[in-house]
Parts: structure tokens; C-alpha cells; sequence
């Protein structure tokens, strides 16, 4: 291997799922001093879980296969032009990828040219167990950066985010009980992510703090300039380089009639309906099918649930992180 191939990240952006974390890793890598590696998600150092469990076969086979079908963009089939207008562009993948060999991994950084940051996206490394460690035995000198959501409000969007694309309609306090009995944690939504205080520990027993930032997407959502300035001063690179936040990625789109669209899900699956309609017709049956992830919300009830089982985890982040996270218990 040449040494560009074996080029390794420098950072990483390792959690957590469902707090901006897609839209940030597109505006990491408009910085010309940042090469950000696609697929978004490779989630290479935490591959030992995904294989030794056996309830996430279905997630690793499905990635085995979504892998070989995007492997001519970074084995070498296209030119590096092409592959750099995929690594450059705006189009963000939301799928979730594990890459499970070790050459794969270093192809996602083949056309790596001058940038003094490199990064690896993979939020799931927050959470799988296997993750700190490996990070720290390949990269010691990595740096870590996390976006720490209220993690009820956190739950609450992971289940939003399944109301498309479930054929069997929960309800969250349903969905948030199943999390609970750990039957299966690749099933949404996965209350085991929201322990912050457990897995930010096994990465500060390795890393130094120096080498950790851990951020609130509160902040983040209320100041997005500023809070990338810090990621930037973190990374070392030009803080004051101009990014283009205009838009937003991955956001949830929900039904607003959850239980027809249960019902459709269940006995037409994919199919769509609309085929025999104009495009124009298309577009307004969707406007009014279709609706924003503020369509739904948790009740009092259930936040109050969720938010007693975080609770001494919330605690004992805020000591660890050294950040007032009252607000959390609300």
C-alpha cells in the first residue's frame, strides 16, 4: 500500500444519532481544510458488535450489500474527478453503513489530498462498546467530537424518524417499553444511546480530555456559526472560514394520519398509489399527506418516563462534562 492509502482519520465525529449530527458532517466538509469520508457512516471500529450480535445480522448483511454496490466509488473504477464531486458535493447519504475490512476502510480516504483534518462521521461508535477501544489501539492521537442532545427529546426523535417506514405503528410509550426489556437495540427506538454518562466514560478513561469536545445540540440549534468555530478551533484548522448553513439534512419527515399510513404500510408495503397521478397532483397529495416532524410530539406523561430513567445518567454527564444540564430534567 502506498502511504496516501494508508491515510487514517484524525477525528472523529462519534455521536450521538438523531442531533444534527448529518447536517454538521456536510458543513465540516465545505472547509477546504477538512476531508470528511464517505459513506457518512462506515462505522468500522465498532464492527465487533454489529458482527457478534445477533439481532444486527440484518443490519450488517444489508450494509455487506449496499458496500459492493458503492465500491467503484472509491476502488478506483471512476476517476478521482467523479469520486471527488461525490465527496465534495452537498447530497448527504443517510444510510447506515458498517464497513467491516480493514482495506475497505482506508479506500474511504483514497482521495484524501492536502486537508489537515480527517474525519470519520460514525455516530454509532458512541454507543457500541467496542468502539473506544479500537479507536484508541489504531488512532491514539484521534481527536472525538460529540453533539449531546436532551436525550427524551433525543428517543422521542429516533421513534419520529420510524413513523415512515414502520408497517406496524407503536406507540412511542410502546416503543420506549421495548427499548426497555432489550430485546433487540437495533430496533428504534434505542434508549441504550441516551445513557451519555456511561459511554462518554469509556472514551475519557482512554483519551485525554485535551483530545475530547463534547458539545450541546441546544447550543448547536441556537448559535450554529459559533458553535462551528469551536469545532474548527478544535480541529486546528481556520475558524473563520465561511460555511453555508442554509440548509438542513436528514430531517424527519412523519404522516400526518399515522394509523391510514400504519394500515397502507401493512398490506401495500412500498407500493405507491400515486403512479396514476400528474406530478402536480403527486406533489399536492404528498404536501397534505406528508408532514414535518413537528406533527408529533411526546406527551407530559411520557417525557416524565423517559426523563426518570435518564435521570442519574444526566447527572452525572453534566459532572463529567462540567455543563448545567437542569434543563434536561424538565
Amino acid at each position: 500500500m502506498t502511504a496516501r492509502a494508508l491515510t487514517l482519520p484524525t477525528f472523529f465525529l462519534a455521536g450521538v444519532p438523531k442531533a444534527g449530527t448529518t447536517s454538521l458532517y456536510a458543513y465540516l466538509r465545505q472547509h477546504p481544510q477538512i476531508y470528511m469520508c464517505w459513506p457518512k457512516e462506515p462505522t468500522f471500529f465498532g464492527a465487533t458488535d454489529v458482527l457478534a450480535d445477533p439481532s444486527a445480522a440484518p443490519v450488517a448483511a444489508e450494509s455487506r450489500k449496499e458496500v459492493a454496490e458503492v465500491q467503484p466509488h472509491w476502488r478506483g473504477s471512476e476517476t478521482p474527478e467523479s469520486r471527488w464531486v461525490v465527496v465534495k458535493g452537498q447530497d448527504v447519504p443517510d444510510r447506515r453503513w458498517v464497513v467491516t475490512n480493514w482495506s475497505d476502510y482506508l479506500e474511504l480516504f483514497r482521495y484524501r489530498q492536502d486537508e489537515a483534518a480527517i474525519g470519520d462521521a460514525s455516530v454509532d461508535h458512541f454507543w457500541l462498546p467496542s468502539a473506544a477501544p479500537a479507536i484508541h489501539a489504531t488512532v491514539p492521537d484521534a481527536r472525538l467530537l460529540f453533539v449531546l442532545r436532551n436525550p427524551a427529546d433525543r428517543l422521542f426523535a429516533e421513534y419520529a424518524a420510524t413513523l415512515w417506514s414502520e408497517r406496524r405503528q407503536r406507540t412511542f410509550r410502546n416503543a420506549f417499553l421495548e427499548g426497555l426489556e432489550g430485546r433487540d437495540p437495533w430496533k428504534w427506538p434505542r434508549v441504550l444511546v441516551g445513557r451519555y454518562a456511561t459511554h462518554l466514560a469509556r472514551f475519557s478513561n482512554l483519551f485525554p480530555q485535551r483530545q475530547i469536545c463534547v458539545l450541546l445540540y441546544e447550543d448547536y440549534r441556537s448559535n450554529p456559526h459559533s458553535v462551528l468555530r469551536d469545532i474548527f478551533r478544535f480541529l486546528e484548522v481556520d475558524p473563520d472560514q465561511p460555511i453555508d448553513l442554509s440548509r438542513r439534512h436528514n430531517e424527519s419527515i412523519v404522516p400526518r394520519f399515522p394509523r391510514l399510513h400504519g394500515l397502507r404500510r401493512r398490506f401495500l408495503g412500498d407500493t405507491s398509489l400515486l403512479a396514476w397521478l400528474p406530478e402536480t397532483g403527486r406533489r399536492a397529495v404528498r404536501r397534505f399527506y406528508r408532514g414535518p416532524r413537528s406533527v408529533v410530539s411526546m406527551s407530559p406523561t411520557d417525557r416524565a418516563a423517559v426523563i426518570d430513567y435518564y435521570r442519574e445518567e444526566i447527572l452525572r454527564t453534566a459532572d463529567l462534562i462540567g455543563r448545567d444540564l437542569s434543563a434536561w430534567l424538565r
